[in-house]
C-alpha cells in the first residue's frame, strides 16, 4: 500500500509538470488563442483583487490609476502560480522517490533547488539529479518574468500611438462628429484610404495582441484621461455613417476597417465576459451624443460638397443598424473594464 502511495505521488508530480509546461507554452509561444487555466486563475485573481481595493463610485482617472496595477499584479500571480506549481510536483516525486524521508523535507528540498538556494539537497544521487532539473526550471521561471513581459508591454504601447493621436486631433473628444471635422469632412479626406488602412492595421494589432491575452484590455492608457475603448468606438462609428451615407464603391477601406473593428470587439467582449464576468458597471455607448448630431454630421457633408444618400432617414436608419452591430459588445467591454465611452 506504501508502495502505491509513492507510486501516485510520482505520477501526480509528473502530471503536474506536463500542466506547468503546457501553461508555459500557451501564454507564451502559441500564437494562439489557447485558453489555459492557470493563466486565467491570473487574470481573474488580479481583477478582482485590484477592484477589491477600487471604490466603485470612483472617477475615471481614479479607476485608471487602480488598473494600472492588474497587469503587473497578473505577471506576479502567473509566476507565483507556476513557481508553487512546480515546487509541489517536485515534493511529489522526491517523496515518491524516496530522495527524501519525509514530505516535509521533500519540500524544502524543492524550494532550496527550485529557488537555486542550495541550503538543502537529498544525499542520493536520484535526488541530486533532481534538484539540478528543479533548479534549471526554477532559473526558466525568472527568464520568463523578464522575457514574456516586454511583448505585452510593446502591444500596449503600439495601441497607444493611435489613441493619443485621435485623441489630440479632436481635443480630448473622439466622437463620429470629431473625427470627420478632423478629417475636414471634404470627400477627398473622408475617402482617403491611407488613413482606414492605418486603423485597419490598428484594430488588426489589437486583434493579434488583446484576443490572445485579454488582460492587455484592463491597462489604461497613457493618455491622462483616453481609453482605447473609446477610440474603437468613434472610430467605428464614423465608418459606420460613411457606409450608410456614402456610395458602396466609396467607402471600401472604410468598411474593411470597420469590418475588422467589429469582430475585435465581438471577439474581445467573449473572451472578458469568461475570464472577468459582471465585476464593473455599464457606461452606455448609444447615448454618448445628442440625438441630433446626425443631423448636424450630414448636413455638414451636403454643405462640403460630399456626394452623399439624398434619403437621410434612410440613412439614419442603416446608421442605427450598423451601429447596433457592435454597441453592445462595446457596452460589455465597457462594463468589464469600467473604461467610459
Amino acid at each position: 500500500m506504501d508502495t502505491l502511495l509513492h507510486l501516485i505521488a510520482i505520477l501526480i508530480g509528473i502530471f503536474g509538470l506536463l500542466v506547468y509546461f503546457r501553461s508555459v507554452i500557451r501564454v507564451m509561444l502559441l500564437n494562439w488563442r489557447e485558453r489555459d487555466l492557470i493563466s486565467y486563475f491570473a487574470a481573474v485573481a488580479a481583477v478582482v483583487l485590484i477592484r477589491r481595493f477600487t471604490d466603485s463610485g470612483a472617477g475615471y482617472e481614479r479607476i485608471q490609476r487602480s488598473q494600472a496595477w492588474v497587469f503587473p499584479v497578473f505577471v506576479i500571480l502567473s509566476v507565483a502560480f507556476w513557481f508553487l506549481l512546480v515546487q509541489l510536483c517536485f515534493t511529489l516525486i522526491l517523496w515518491g522517490t524516496r530522495a527524501e524521508t519525509s514530505f516535509i523535507y521533500s519540500f524544502t528540498a524543492s524550494g532550496s533547488a527550485l529557488s537555486t538556494l542550495g541550503f538543502k539537497t537529498p544525499s542520493s544521487w536520484l535526488g541530486e539529479f533532481l534538484a539540478i532539473v528543479e533548479g534549471a526550471m526554477g532559473l526558466a521561471i525568472v527568464v520568463l518574468l523578464f522575457s514574456f513581459v516586454p511583448g505585452y508591454l510593446a502591444a500596449v504601447q503600439a495601441r497607444e500611438r493611435k489613441v493619443g493621436w485621435l485623441y489630440d486631433r479632436t481635443e480630448g473628444h473622439p466622437t463620429y462628429q470629431t473625427v470627420l471635422e478632423g478629417m475636414n469632412t471634404s470627400e477627398q479626406d473622408i475617402n482617403d484610404t491611407g488613413i482606414w488602412e492605418d486603423w485597419e492595421a490598428w484594430f488588426r494589432g489589437i486583434y493579434e495582441t488583446h484576443t490572445t491575452a485579454p488582460i492587455l484590455t484592463f491597462v489604461p492608457s497613457i493618455y491622462h484621461g483616453a481609453n482605447w475603448l473609446r477610440t474603437s468606438a468613434s472610430i467605428l462609428d464614423t465608418a459606420s455613417l460613411l457606409m450608410s451615407v456614402l456610395d458602396e464603391k466609396k467607402t471600401y477601406a472604410a468598411h474593411m476597417c470597420r469590418d475588422i473593428g467589429a469582430r475585435t470587439i465581438q471577439l474581445l467582449a467573449k473572451e472578458l465576459h469568461i475570464t472577468a464576468p459582471s465585476l464593473g458597471r455599464a457606461i452606455p455607448h448609444s447615448p454618448d451624443l445628442p440625438a441630433n448630431t446626425f443631423d448636424l454630421v450630414y448636413n455638414q457633408l451636403v454643405a462640403n460638397g460630399v456626394p452623399v444618400n439624398p434619403d437621410k432617414e434612410k440613412c439614419r436608419e442603416t446608421f442605427t443598424q450598423l451601429r447596433a452591430e457592435y454597441a453592445a459588445d462595446l457596452n460589455q467591454i465597457s462594463r468589464i473594464t469600467s473604461m467610459p465611452l
